[in-house]
């Protein structure tokens, strides 16, 4: 593994996994100084769409392989110890992958390949291969929507009342004890996929039935009004101790209504909730970096739990941007190395992403008009009353202010670093329209 502690030249062999996300291309910037070599691996329904995977097209990257994803069976709650086949051919692509390039490092940042991985950590610590993620245990309770509830329920962390109905009659009384609105949600899956409002029974029956042919039965949940999101970022050690608290105040999202990407945010003093969040991340066995995503209830003001990603997020430029190499302390903290905590950051910096804003922008202006026309012209009710869009000029204002004010500003790296490894650039700008494309279902509602 090279030298007993890594520095900038330290030979390590790294495979970067779920090159499509904008998180592996942070994880291969953050660690490019460190590795003798880089290997990608890419996925998609053909290899013509896998080989436009962003981060795998990084002048950065020295190969890159196709690889058969194992998410399938994750989606569907088929999470267990045993591998099914999709997980072992997955497995079996990987390790021979690691034998042909000499890999003793495989970093994934995506849910389903944490979670193969993590079941599978004997079989590649037999080859001498380092992966810096906790056990099989610690993994597969955030991927358990309704595991992580219960879980935060022990540890004191707010929650939005939760029931997992399972078969359909269920449903009248779980109405009754909540009211409407009500959301219900996939209870295996990540980055606010499966999420749904409902306004009456009809539509809970509906949605129900959807997830039921999905895999698993969902779960209902009351509703939290607004749009106030807070993130706690962490990164702990084996121990539990705390390295990293990062509290990002979210300035504005992608879409008014369950989109959970945010469109700009500032870096922000420790919340004080975050040492509650921290013993969430305990209390499920976490160490390395996590995202406990939550959303400010208006009601009481607490941050209650929405969900957890247990992994290196798309957020991890932001501490990147900021300076402090998260990945590194990952890699760290999984190879025995002391990791000193981060106490200081600079407070108050904008972290945006200037062409996500304007495909946003002109989306969010189109969504406002629509909005207007079904509300006022054809009657329709919105589906969230409570929070309509922003007037044009609040609009206007909210996407200039970050980038007219006097505050400091980072940019994320497919921007940054544009000039100098544009390919990845344009091909996440390109996955992100489509992502604004498929949200046009949501337009004015």
């Amino acid at each position: 593994m090279g030298s007993r502690f890594l520095t900038p030249g330290s030979i390590v062999n790294l495979l970067v996994t779920n090159s499509r996300h904008s998180q592996a291309y942070t994880i291969i910037r953050a660690l490019r100084p460190y590795a003798r070599k880089i290997v990608a691996t890419m996925y998609g329904e053909t290899r013509l769409v896998a080989r436009l995977s962003p981060a795998a097209n990084s002048r950065h990257v020295d190969r890159r392989y196709y690889v058969p994803s194992p998410a399938a069976d994750w989606r569907a709650g088929r999470i267990g110890r045993d591998n099914t086949e999709r997980e072992e051919a997955y497995v079996q692509t990987i390790l021979a992958i690691c034998e042909r390039e000499e890999i003793d490092t495989i970093f994934p940042s995506w849910d389903p390949k944490v979670y193969v991985l993590a079941k599978n950590r004997a079989r590649f610590e037999q080859h001498g291969i380092l992966l810096p993620i906790p056990d099989y245990e610690a993994v597969a309770t955030p991927l358990d929507k309704h595991k992580m509830v219960l879980a935060a329920e022990r540890s004191g962390f707010p929650c939005p009342r939760t029931f997992l109905p399972q078969v359909e009659s269920d449903l009248c009384e779980v109405a009754r004890e909540l009211g409407f609105p009500l959301v219900i949600k996939l209870r295996f899956t990540s980055g606010g996929k499966g999420l749904r409002m409902v306004q009456d029974l009809a539509g809970l029956r509906e949605q129900w039935r959807l997830a039921v042919e999905h895999g698993t039965p969902p779960l209902v949940q009351e509703y939290i009004p607004g749009n106030n999101k807070q993130l706690f970022f962490m990164v702990l050690d084996r121990g539990g101790d705390l390295k990293v608290g990062f509290c990002p105040r979210t300035l504005r999202l992608f879409l008014r209504i369950f989109r959970d990407s945010s469109g700009a945010s500032a870096s922000g003093p420790p919340h004080p909730y975050l040492p509650r969040a921290a013993q969430l991340a305990r209390e499920i066995g976490w160490w390395g970096g996590v995202n406990v995503q939550t959303k400010i209830d208006p009601r009481d003001g607490r941050p209650k739990l929405m969900e957890v990603n247990p992994r290196l997020g798309h957020i991890s430029w932001y501490l990147t941007a900021l300076g402090i190499n998260v990945p590194l302390m990952c890699l760290k903290i999984a190879r025995g190395e002391p990791v000193e905590p981060v106490r200081d950051y600079r407070v108050g910096t904008f972290l945006l992403s200037p062409v996500e804003d304007c495909q946003t922008l002109a989306f969010s202006t189109l969504d406002a008009l629509c909005y207007q026309i079904r509300t006022r012209w054809l009657g329709k009710r919105p589906l969230d009353s409570l929070h309509p869009p922003p007037t044009l000029r609040e609009l206007v204002g909210s996407y200039a202010q970050p980038y007219l004010g006097g505050q400091a500003r980072a940019f994320d790296p497919f921007f940054h670093y544009f000039l100098d490894d544009p390919a990845p650039a344009v091909l996440w700008w390109l996955v992100y329209l489509s992502q604004v494309l498929q949200a046009t279902r949501h337009l004015g509602k």
